[in-house]
């Protein structure tokens, strides 16, 4: 059963991240191979982790395919991706190899969710939630990624976000995370 714990509206403002992306072959692949990425990276920098300065970030990009029962999947004829960020300051001196990329702010509808296996059902409860919603309306330029996305300047919209509260402690039952859907206030 999903267990809402709020439903919010935030502005994110601009920010500067750093990206992790990876692909993958079955579902919950490219999340790991791209944690384990940023997991290396702040070990090596020895970066301490703190939320006031790093948030972290993540989403599928693109997404995994959908069958014909609605179910998401993933093969190595049909991989998908996932992308990890961690937000830096902006005076943050990038390496050669690494990928940073700037990203608008905007308008988000926001839900809470405990546990890996309500992360799906969270999304689907703010869309439905936006559906219904006679204050707000989906983001225009929200199509979902159904293509490879990599730009170095992240448009309003383009994507929802995973903001991973309790990183790294992020144990399937226990992970704890809010859904950012983009949105815009209804004329």
């Amino acid at each position: 059963m999903l267990k809402i714990v709020i439903i919010k509206i935030v502005k994110l403002f601009d920010m500067k991240v750093i990206s992790f992306h990876s692909w993958g072959e079955f579902i919950g692949d490219p999340e790991s191979k791209s944690f384990q990425k940023l997991d290396d990276w702040i070990k090596e920098k020895s970066i301490p982790l703190d939320p006031l300065k790093h948030q972290i970030f993540g989403f599928n990009n693109p997404s995994p395919h959908i069958n014909d029962s609605g179910e998401h999947f993933a093969s190595k004829d049909n991989p998908y991706g996932y992308e990890v960020w961690i937000t830096i300051p902006e005076d943050y001196e990038i390496e050669e190899n690494m990928k940073a990329k700037t990203v608008e702010g905007g308008l988000y509808c926001v839900v809470s969710v405990r546990g890996a296996n309500n992360i799906g059902k969270g999304w689907k409860f703010l869309f439905d939630w936006l559906k219904k919603s006679e204050e707000y309306d989906i983001h225009p330029n929200w199509k979902g990624l159904s293509k490879y996305y990599d730009e170095d300047h992240v448009i309003q919209g383009i994507i929802g976000l995973e903001y991973i509260i309790n990183y790294p402690k992020n144990d399937e039952d226990n992970f704890l995370m809010d859904i950012y859907f983009p949105i815009i206030e209804r004329d």
